[in-house]
């Protein structure tokens, strides 16, 4: 479950992944970006890597070439509005606990030690989050965990946002910020201690998995991807409705009025979006678009 957490701050939720025989093809050809195209109209589809390492700069050029060739970028939602003071105050209203509420009294004390101790090991006290929502904390200690393992740069998205904002090329958002932040503060809702107690389980096997995760963004793979997307439909699947399905669902007619425009742009989303059985790869290609790497 661990890994399914590291998953969603990583390349799902852009604040931070699968599929059938007829998915696109999973051969590695050099990047995560692919072109979309029917009836002279092109797009070009790129997953995003909400965060990354030092190391992972330089981008691979195809994320370059898509950029330089659409005349709009186009990303999940518009991050520069948490600077917003509405925005920062529509967070503080809804990551915390409602009325007298704790993360003590709301989780089995042994699950509430474990992850006291989580906090401790990187130099943290839970006391200072103790009110904070289950999946508000449970980001916290991902993005720790993160940091730790060197993950420290901004992401792929956001990358490409200060790169249009230079170069003066509008920018378009798939959702609010808000429906992002609400997506984030309501996870693990109903199911708290399990969600809190499962995100504390496998935390050793992180590195590996990212590791590969990310070989598989910069190659164009999907296995890693896909397997876990796998995992979470099947053991988690609300939270996979919630955070694959619908979004999906609510974004490709978007991405279709972006291909019928007649210009060209540049969709980036969490990686995760793309593949499976739900991705927006299968359902473009379900749609009748041409799909090809790029």
């Amino acid at each position: 479950m661990k890994r399914i957490i590291s998953f969603c701050v990583i390349v799902i939720i852009g604040v931070g992944l699968f599929s059938c025989a007829s998915s696109p093809p999973r051969s590695q050809t050099g990047s995560s970006v692919w072109k979309i195209s029917r009836g002279g109209n092109t797009l070009f589809l790129g997953g995003s890597v909400h965060i990354l390492r030092d190391d992972d700069y330089p981008l691979p050029n195809q994320f370059d070439r898509a950029f330089s060739q659409s005349s709009m970028l186009v990303i999940e939602t518009d991050v520069e509005r948490l600077a917003d003071a509405g925005v920062a105050q529509y967070l503080t209203e809804n990551m915390f606990l409602p009325g007298n509420k704790t993360l003590r009294s709301i989780l089995y004390s042994e699950t509430y030690e474990m992850l006291a101790a989580a906090f401790r090991e990187y130099g943290q006290r839970l006391d200072g989050y103790i009110r904070f929502k289950p999946s508000m904390v449970v980001n916290v200690l991902t993005l720790l965990q993160m940091q730790k393992l060197g993950f420290v740069q901004e992401g792929v998205d956001f990358y490409y946002l200060k790169k249009a904002r230079n170069e003066e090329k509008p920018v378009g958002y798939l959702e609010s910020i808000e429906t992002q932040i609400d997506l984030i503060v309501t996870m693990g809702d109903g199911y708290e201690n399990d969600y809190v107690l499962y995100s504390l389980y496998d935390m050793e096997s992180t590195e590996n998995e990212l590791l590969s995760l990310l070989d598989e963004w910069k190659n164009g793979g999907s296995s890693t991807t896909e397997e876990t997307l796998l995992e979470m439909r099947d053991e988690w699947p609300q939270i996979y409705k919630t955070v694959i399905t619908d979004r999906n669902s609510a974004w490709m007619p978007q991405i279709e009025r972006y291909l019928a425009s007649g210009n060209v742009s540049f969709v980036i989303v969490g990686l995760a979006h793309l593949h499976g059985p739900d991705g927006l790869l299968q359902q473009l290609k379900n749609a009748g678009y041409k799909v090809e790497y790029f």
